[in-house]
Parts: C-alpha cells; sequence; structure tokens
C-alpha cells in the first residue's frame, strides 16, 4: 500500500502544470532586443515606441504604456477625423470662437474670423505649419462643436485600441484632462500612414501655397516643420513625413513615419530635447531597416493542423542571418471559447513577434469538436486524488474483509 501510494503521488508531481493564459501583452516598461553582434543603439528619450505599421507589432518599448501631454502630435487625430467625415473641397468658415482659441504666440496660420478655407487648404495648414486656430475650426466644422469633437476623438482612439488616451481638444494644448501615450500615439499613427490622402499631407516637402481668400488679399507660404524630410536638419533618406509637438508640460514630441524595402516603420518619442528625439528616431529606423528583414510564411510552411488558420500578416520581421527554422514558438490559447490562438516567436530567449492563428469556430454548446481538446489541470490532479483516495480505501476494505474471512476460517476449521 505505501508503494502505491508512493508511486502514485510521484506520478502528480510528474504531471506538468499548463494553463490557458490570456493573450499576450508585449507592452513591458522597456523592451530592447540585441542579436548577436548587433548592439542596441543608446537612447536618451524617456517615452518610445517603434512600430510596425502593416502587423501593428510593437517592436521597441520604452515606457510606452504612461500617460504623458502630446502636444501636437494630437493633430494626427484632428486630420484622420476631418478626412474620415469629409470632402477635400468641403468650405469651413472660421469662427471668432475658432480663431480667438488660442494665445498670442502659439502657432497659428494667421486665418480671420469668418475665412474660407476648403478642408484640404485647412489640413496642409494644420500639418505644415500646426496651426491651432485651424484645429479648431476643422474640430467645429465635423463635430458642431468642440466638446462633441473631443467625444469623437476619443471613440476613434478607443476603436484603434488605446486604452490610455483621453482627448480634450483637437490641438494638443496643455489640459489635465488631455493625454495619451507613446504606445496609443503609435496606434494612431498607424491608422495615419494606412490613409494615403493623409500621408500625401504628412509627407508633403514642398512649399504649400494659399492665395488670397474672402478674407485676405495676401498669398501665404507654409513648408513643414518637420525635420526629417530632405532638405531638414535631421534629413533621413527613408522617411514618409511626421508630425512634431511641443509644449512646457509636454516637452519635445516627434511622430515619425519611414519605409525601406517593404518595411513600414512608426517611431513615436515623447517628453524628448529637441536634438535627441531626431536623433533617437534616426537612430531606430537605422537599427530595424538595417539588421531585420521580412520572413514571409504560409500554413503549409508553419505546418499547422487543419483547425488552425493564419489570421494576421504572413510574416514576421527576423534579425538577419536567423532562418526561421532556428525560432521557438510557444502557442497560447485565448481561453477554450475564443476561437483565435498566438504563436509567439522567440530567437534563443529574444522574443521576435507573433503570429495569430484563427481556430475552428465553436460548436454552439460551447463544445471545441473532436479536434481540440482541453484539459483543466485542477481537474486532473482533483481526480487522481479521488483516485487514489478511492483505491487506498478499496485497499484498506479488502485487508479487513481478508483478515475477517481469515478469522471466520479458523473458527469453522476448529
Amino acid at each position: 500500500m505505501k508503494r502505491l501510494f508512493i508511486f502514485v503521488f510521484s506520478l502528480i508531481l510528474c504531471i506538468p502544470i499548463y494553463q490557458v493564459t490570456p493573450l499576450a501583452d508585449e507592452t513591458a516598461t522597456e523592451t530592447e532586443y540585441s542579436f548577436d553582434s548587433v548592439e542596441f543603439p543608446t537612447l536618451a528619450s524617456p517615452f518610445i515606441v517603434v512600430m510596425d505599421a502593416d502587423s501593428g507589432e510593437l517592436l521597441y518599448n520604452r515606457n510606452g504604456n504612461t500617460q504623458v501631454h502630446p502636444a501636437s502630435t494630437t493633430k494626427l487625430m484632428t486630420a484622420l477625423l476631418t478626412i474620415e467625415n469629409c470632402k477635400m473641397d468641403d468650405v469651413v468658415t472660421y469662427s471668432a470662437n475658432a480663431v480667438n482659441s488660442i494665445e498670442p504666440g502659439f502657432a497659428n496660420a494667421s486665418v480671420s474670423e469668418g475665412e474660407e478655407l476648403t478642408v484640404k487648404q485647412s489640413l496642409y495648414c494644420l500639418i505644415l505649419r500646426s496651426a491651432n486656430e485651424v484645429a479648431y475650426g476643422l474640430a467645429e466644422h465635423v463635430g458642431g462643436s468642440i466638446a462633441n469633437f473631443a467625444r469623437m476623438m476619443n471613440d476613434r482612439a478607443a476603436s484603434l485600441g488605446a486604452a490610455n488616451t483621453h482627448f480634450s481638444n483637437p490641438s494638443g494644448l496643455t489640459d489635465a484632462n488631455h493625454y495619451t501615450s507613446a504606445y496609443d500615439m503609435a496606434l494612431i499613427a498607424r491608422a495615419c500612414f494606412n490613409n494615403k490622402a493623409l500621408m500625401e499631407i504628412v509627407g508633403y516637402n514642398d512649399t504649400y501655397i494659399i492665395g488670397p481668400t474672402n478674407k485676405s488679399r495676401f498669398t501665404r507660404y507654409y513648408k513643414h516643420r518637420y525635420q526629417m524630410m530632405p532638405g531638414g536638419d535631421y534629413a533621413y533618406p527613408y522617411s514618409c513625413g511626421g508630425k512634431t509637438g511641443y509644449t512646457d508640460a509636454a516637452g519635445n514630441c516627434l511622430v515619425s513615419f519611414a519605409q525601406k524595402d517593404g518595411l513600414r516603420l512608426i517611431c513615436v518619442v515623447m517628453n524628448g530635447a529637441e536634438d535627441g528625439r531626431y536623433y533617437d528616431t534616426r537612430a531606430l529606423f537605422d537599427y530595424y531597416f538595417n539588421n531585420f528583414h521580412k520572413e514571409f510564411l504560409n500554413e503549409s510552411t508553419l505546418n499547422l493542423p487543419d483547425y488552425i488558420h493564419l489570421d494576421s500578416a504572413n510574416y514576421l520581421l527576423v534579425p538577419n542571418g536567423v532562418d526561421f527554422d532556428e525560432l521557438i514558438r510557444k502557442m497560447e490559447y485565448s481561453d477554450q471559447y475564443e476561437a483565435f490562438a498566438i504563436a509567439n516567436y522567440y530567437y534563443n530567449d529574444t522574443y521576435v513577434g507573433k503570429m495569430i492563428f484563427s481556430v475552428k469556430p465553436a460548436p454552439e454548446n460551447g463544445a471545441r469538436g473532436e479536434d481540440i481538446f482541453y484539459i483543466n489541470i485542477l481537474y486532473v490532479i482533483c481526480g487522481v486524488l479521488g483516485v487514489t483516495a478511492l483505491t487506498l480505501i478499496i485497499i484498506v476494505v479488502s485487508k479487513k474483509r481478508h483478515r475477517y474471512n481469515n478469522k471466520t476460517t479458523k473458527k469453522l476449521r476448529f
């Protein structure tokens, strides 16, 4: 009996403790990726995120979920909502409230009360000049009021998964209820990167001209304040444009877009230094462009079971010189009632990226079908313990009965 108990108990200890985990959150306080001899750059800014614009994969994160003031990078959301809700040739008439909404010295386009500009002209003023009165005029035009437009901004941010964001105005002027995070701003920037009309403005590198209007007889000329475009102070050959921002509370902010060899990247820097935000952005772009490549995959090369199908971008960003076969795959299922799973890939101990898979939908009764089996380890352990206890009881009862039979037999014999 003792030998049996020891055997069963040892068997229980040998059962691996697996559990179904929630979807992976790769947004730790700081995640740096350095492979073999490739040295990760030294960075100065406190809040930084780099994101793959196509897959949405978070490549680098330093305090990306910390709430910060976004300054004029807010205007990316204002521009996105305007393009999504207006035609470019719509006419915006600027109210006294919009024109007088800013203090002297803040960025503006010298728009007058009652002046009429098209949505297209307004957007170029908003992005290139970072004009605050234009932000308010567009907000009134799109939302009917600043308050309603702020609600639209927050709804759109939520739809993009921006969980640490709350907007109270369309310009980014400092307000206690106006904040975001580097990661959330990257999500917003990704939506912008995938909007062709908006990126034509964000990446405009010529002089934009607005001729005389109903309120002005002058011609106005605007150049991009973003300095990584060709001819800029921090010119970068793969730049697709960007948006700057600054207030005393926010510090120097920068949202940048770049593309090389089919890889589209977004870099968000918050609360950096005037020069440092550009240096950090360039260093990170160079690191990923020079040391990584897209490894394209399909269901046949992945050797997936019939019930699992590829549901995300069909590539992983892999370090140069590393074959896909060298990566380690760790599967995670959201839970037994959800219809998707995640494969996290690692090179040695370094996280590389993930692929999202669709799993055959569960029948209406909640069962998965015969292809997939989910084991609740707690139930298994309880079951084993129950069987063990029952076995021990049977043994004890059997021994007592055996002894009783022996005594009875002896009595009958004598």
